[in-house]
């Protein structure tokens, strides 16, 4: 499957230095020497800090994977059930990444999550995230961009969250 731009150059920094860790919510894991620069705030969508659904198509963008109604639906469906940024303490972090202490990433640790000094640090740290290795169903259901659920359960059944969501993550198209 084709990568992005934004991707291209973060996939083999993120594949040398990450590995996901046991015991750990979902993040990057491990000390990064380089890390390639978020996105320009100005090269994303109007909306992305404060709409789940402008999050999801910047996110399906800078992945890359298709932006159709399905992949924005899990993906709205995903943020929702992680409950993070927008309005609380996981600030610009709607998939509530939770990194290794020490990582060094901007912003800083609140329970359970990350909080991001901007939207586009957050998407960024997610892409970098979900391109580490440890994503390929996620992504796999993603590329075929038509079904929600393929993708949610792609989720649960990834190392994303250590509940799996009691396997009752639901999204539909």
């Amino acid at each position: 499957m084709a990568r992005g731009v934004a991707s291209a150059a973060a996939v083999g920094t993120v594949l040398a230095f990450a590995s996901h860790a046991a015991g750990h919510h979902h993040g990057l894991h491990g000390v990064l020497d380089s890390v390639p620069s978020p996105p320009s705030v100005s090269s994303l969508p109007a909306g992305i800090g404060t709409s789940r659904l402008a999050w999801a198509k910047a996110l399906l963008r800078e992945i890359p994977e298709p932006n159709t109604a399905c992949n924005r639906a899990a993906v709205v469906a995903w943020e929702t059930r992680e409950g993070g940024g927008f309005g609380n303490q996981a600030k610009n972090d709607p998939v509530n990444l939770n990194p290794r202490p020490g990582t060094p990433w901007p912003g800083h640790h609140v329970k359970g999550a990350w909080a991001f000094p901007t939207p586009a640090d957050g998407l960024h740290y997610t892409v970098l995230t979900i391109l580490n290795g440890n994503y390929g169903g996620i992504l796999a259901a993603l590329h075929r961009g038509k079904d929600a659920q393929a993708v949610a359960n792609a989720i649960e059944n990834s190392p994303w969250a250590q509940s799996h969501y009691g396997y009752s993550l639901t999204a539909s198209c």
